[in-house]
């Protein structure tokens, strides 16, 4: 069964974690830093770069635990991340779209039933199902990065339940891990100097990457046990 003890463990003792952190939190770190001070047009590029990078940094995690792999983290090979980072939004991209596009019309049907809250409740199943499906096409992929299985229908559909729900009971047990140990953080610098202080929004960046290490961890657990290639 998929471990979130592992993951953790996993990540955080990977061969030089920290130097790697510090190095990935730096364009989190700016990207906020241009939001805060209302720089829309390098937020803008910065976060989309950001982003791109945190998603290559977790297809890379999927793929080094799956395939049992020493490291977890990339290397330091900048060639191979960019030429991942351009497969994985070949990969993603189409596909993403296409669920963002159907999830948009599909939220629009009425459901004829009386009860209180019933569209919400479907909207949210939409949305949940089309999201599942676009993290188990990433799963699919990440293995040996190949583009071709990620559109693999038949077996997203067989499996996409399966990820969802050990998704879905992921998520609470990683925001427990930041309570405890981002939360103590926060509360020493809420009662010390604020929430605004560089450090701390460092520290967060920090945590946001590890957070996507760990993730990258336990989905390469689950598709070594919900899903055959």
């Amino acid at each position: 069964m998929a471990s979130i003890k592992d993951a953790f463990d996993n990540a955080i003792a990977d061969k030089m974690a920290f130097v790697k952190y510090f190095i990935y939190s730096i364009p989190v770190y700016f990207s906020y830093e241009f939001f805060s001070k209302g720089n829309t047009d390098w937020f803008l590029y910065l976060s989309a770069l950001t982003l791109l990078m945190l998603l290559t940094i977790l297809v890379i995690c999927i793929k080094n635990t799956r395939n049992g792999k020493n490291e977890l983290l990339p290397d330091f090979n900048i060639i191979s991340f960019i030429k991942t980072a351009l497969k994985t939004l070949t990969a993603l991209g189409p596909i993403t779209a296409i669920c963002i596009i159907l999830g948009h019309y599909l939220v629009k049907i009425q459901i004829p039933i009386p009860v209180e809250n019933i569209q919400l409740i479907y909207s949210i199943i939409v949305w949940l199902i089309l999201s599942s499906i676009i993290l188990t096409s990433l799963m699919i992929f990440a293995k040996n990065e190949s583009i071709k299985e990620a559109y693999n229908l038949v077996l997203i559909s067989n499996c996409c339940i399966d990820v969802l729900i050990a998704v879905i009971f992921f998520i609470p047990r990683l925001v427990l891990i930041n309570l405890i140990f981002v939360g103590v953080i926060a509360y020493i610098f809420g009662i010390f100097w604020n929430f605004s202080n560089p450090i701390f929004i460092f520290i967060c960046s920090l945590a946001l990457v590890i957070n996507v290490a760990i993730t990258g961890d336990y989905l390469a657990q689950l598709d070594y046990e919900n899903i055959t290639h």
